[in-house]
């Protein structure tokens, strides 16, 4: 994995074009999701739900959210009279998931809390006080850009050469400039499309893939299952 910033390098070396710095993040951005080969990883935290809104923001590289959990472990009553829940069930439960083993990296422990994602946040039905949230976030480095592989660094490279191009030549109405864009644009058609090429799966991850498995019973001692989608 690369750096953002090595593209940037790549634009005035390999094509010859001046790009401003603030520019060359806007384009590259732009070229990054265009190219649509996101590379992320799981992140697992934990966060305190604002109680005045019902609400918790999420990290700045969140993609999507894979699972939302309480902190404590699902239970229900077993009588009309434990209004206030089972707990001897519930040390049963706390006990049952601390000892379980291999455990698939999408599993999260505790009861599914409900929730509603709008824009950047997490809204609730009701204070679960602190909660679980297992989510797939950009793989970033120290100031917030995302890891590009090789292909996507030559790719986006030609993407923010041909745009400076195309602006370049229709503000001074020079066709030569314009044709020279134009060739960039076939070049950027065919590197991105290898940029979007997988990367390469391990014997690991087909494995995962070809014995992939489901359970409804997330109880389940000494085990972990989850439906793959």
């Amino acid at each position: 994995m690369e750096n953002f910033n090595t593209a940037y390098y790549l634009i005035d070396l390999q094509y010859g074009v001046d790009l401003d710095q603030d520019d060359f993040e806007e384009l590259g951005l732009l070229a990054w999701n265009k190219i649509g080969n996101k590379i992320t990883r799981l992140y697992r935290i934990k966060s305190k739900i604002n109680k005045e809104e019902l609400s918790i923001e999420l990290p700045c590289n969140c993609d999507y959210i894979e699972a939302v959990t309480t902190n404590s472990e699902d239970t229900i009553r077993t009588g009309p009279l434990k209004n206030a829940g089972d707990y001897k069930a519930a040390n049963v439960e706390a006990y049952i998931e601390g000892r379980k083993t291999n455990k698939n990296p999408l599993y999260i422990g505790g009861k599914y809390a409900k929730f509603q994602k709008i824009d950047n946040k997490l809204y609730f039905e009701e204070d679960y006080g602190t909660v679980n949230i297992l989510y797939h976030g950009i793989y970033v480095d120290d100031e917030g850009l995302p890891y590009i592989t090789e292909t996507e660094k030559n790719a986006i490279a030609c993407y923010c050469a041909l745009s400076k191009k195309f602006k370049e030549g229709f503000s001074t109405n020079n066709g030569n400039i314009i044709q020279m864009a134009q060739l960039l644009e076939q070049k950027w058609i065919q590197l991105k499309q290898k940029a979007r090429q997988p990367i390469y799966l391990t014997q690991n991850d087909m494995n995962e893939i070809l014995d992939a498995r489901t359970s409804w019973n997330r109880k389940l001692f000494d085990k972990s299952y989850k439906p793959v989608k």
